[in-house]
């Protein structure tokens, strides 16, 4: 019986990967449901799990094409142990702290901005005259938002006042309107969901809150909304 290095060897590095990933893992999946922050853990594992697959692929390629390969020929038996040993390298690497470093950092900048403020930036020229050519073009509804609710809305903390904007406009206007005022002003933290789902400041006419698939879904349903030449107008001011 020949003894079969590249077999050996190949399989010690399985022996090993596999248990890694078991002591990893295993308490990992069951301690997911009762960690309060696993958003943060799985902003680093989602990146691990690629490097794990793309590393796991090129292993059992190479040791699938050893066993079936009936030649002797060592160029393409050397090759074969070295993309192996590339799979290997790409399940190593993303258990090396400067790995974790690297994605730890990202999250760092990414949790650092806050998401209770729109940090909208915005003159106050500018913000007048938006709620103005609001008010004046009937979309936003001045008897229960006035220039200081309109203000508080976009410049300070969501929960630091009581103000709210009621807005005279159905779904698709208000996407367009979400549209234009961050291209119109792009140094914010505004997203459409954390404008009209998450912050709890922005109503319709029956001063409760947009449904969120309406208006994801607005600019393939409806491309123009009612008041699009009016928004047009309105932000084509302010640039």
């Amino acid at each position: 019986m020949n003894f079969d290095l590249f077999t050996y060897l190949t399989s010690l590095a399985f022996i090993f990967i596999y248990s890694r990933l078991a002591i990893h893992y295993a308490p990992a999946i069951f301690f997911y449901f009762i960690n309060s922050n696993s958003r943060t853990t799985g902003y680093l594992e989602k990146p691990r799990i690629l490097f794990h697959l793309i590393g796991l692929s090129l292993m059992h390629l190479m040791f699938s094409f050893h066993q079936s390969y009936r030649g002797s020929d060592i160029p393409i038996q050397l090759l074969a142990f070295l993309v192996f040993s590339l799979g290997l390298f790409f399940f190593v690497i993303s258990w090396g702290e400067k790995f974790k470093y690297s994605f730890s950092e990202k999250l760092k900048i990414k949790t650092v901005r806050p998401f209770n403020n729109f940090n909208l930036s915005i003159s106050d020229f500018q913000i007048n005259h938006l709620y103005n050519d609001m008010v004046r073009f009937d979309l936003l509804d001045q008897e229960k938002t006035s220039i200081e609710d309109f203000r508080n809305v976009f410049l300070k903390g969501w929960n630091s006042h009581s103000s709210k904007l009621h807005l005279k406009m159905d779904g698709p206007s208000c996407r367009e309107f979400f549209n234009y005022l961050v291209k119109t002003f792009p140094n914010n933290s505004i997203t459409l969901k954390n404008l009209f789902i998450n912050s709890g400041l922005v109503l319709r006419p029956d001063a409760k809150r947009y449904h969120y698939n309406t208006l994801k879904n607005a600019p393939t349903r409806t491309p123009n909304s009612e008041h699009h030449e009016t928004l047009l107008k309105i932000f084509s001011k302010l640039n």
